[in-house]
């Protein structure tokens, strides 16, 4: 991966993006968790669930 772009906000979440360069083509993606979705990716979600209902118990 090569990053093609400098840093700029997301118009979805206001997040910084970077125009990434993949062997296959090029897309906009979050700086961080390196997806093109808005949001904390899927294993953060269920690690911060499942230390909730741990917590709770």
């Amino acid at each position: 991966m090569k990053v093609d772009s400098p840093p700029q906000p997301c118009s979805r979440c206001h997040r910084q993006v970077v125009l990434a360069g993949f062997s296959w083509g090029r897309q906009w993606v979050h700086l961080g968790t390196w997806r093109p979705q808005c949001g904390p990716p899927s294993w953060a979600l269920a690690r911060s669930a499942g230390t909730t209902s741990t917590a709770a118990s």
